[in-house]
């Protein structure tokens, strides 16, 4: 009788795949790494997987499918905001939060760069199609207003994916979680300052002194809290 496979396993599988994939790149792996960090045999494996190759094909396009959700068209937010001050805090937060998920995945972040040959065309897709959404985004901002009419939505995609791009780079080399908020604010502000319009800039400078101040008055709060702990 032929042997069940585990969907546990599976996962299992997968992420010691990730592990062995990001210390080792894909020529030096072998399955029995795999499997051993996984705690099952090279059996197991070959339940799941036909080979390494098809493990990692796996792990890619999966991470792939999930980092796509951060780059839905405007036309995927029914209840998306036109106003110039819940727009920056949309785009604020969203990007934060894809930015939490790369960290959390910056293992295989560092398995990407081994995708070679037969799995060039995974990475030449997904790029494509966050450039084309990158465009759809920029053109959006423009038409309602908040992005400067000469501002070229093809050279401004270049300056702001490259940007992202060697932030995400920067990320993957660090030892510990950076200051990804300041990040995610810093960069913001930069591409609203250099391409959006005069109501777009005042949105943000408006959120920043929101934030100034919530910043103050936790800080202020923190220090009441430990002068009645003195007294």
């Amino acid at each position: 009788m032929p042997r069940v496979a585990d969907p546990r396993a599976k996962i299992t599988l997968l992420r010691a795949a990730e592990e062995v994939f990001a210390e080792r790149g894909l020529a030096a792996a072998k399955v029995e790494d795999i499997a051993r960090r996984a705690g099952l045999s090279k059996g197991a494996f070959y339940l799941h997987f036909e080979s390494k190759e098809g493990a990692l094909k796996h792990i890619v396009e999966s991470f792939l499918a999930r980092c796509g959700s951060f780059f839905a068209p405007p036309s995927e937010y029914p209840g998306l905001p036109e106003d110039a001050d819940a727009l920056v805090d949309f785009t604020i937060e969203r990007d934060l939060q894809m930015y939490e998920f790369l960290w959390q995945n910056r293992a295989i972040l560092r398995i990407l760069p081994t995708c070679h040959g037969a799995y060039d065309y995974l990475i030449e897709a997904f790029r494509a199609e966050t450039d084309q959404r990158n465009r759809e985004w920029l053109t959006h901002y423009r038409a309602i207003g908040l992005f400067r009419p000469d501002a070229d939505p093809e050279l401004c995609n270049v300056l702001i994916a490259g940007a992202y791009d060697e932030l995400t780079q920067r990320m993957v080399r660090c030892e510990t979680r950076p200051p990804l908020e300041q990040w995610v604010r810093f960069a913001q502000e930069t591409f609203i300052r250099a391409y959006g319009t005069s109501e777009l800039i005042d949105a943000l400078e408006r959120r920043n002194r929101r934030v100034t101040i919530g910043i103050r008055r936790a800080a202020q709060s923190s220090g009441s809290d430990s002068e009645r702990g003195r007294l």
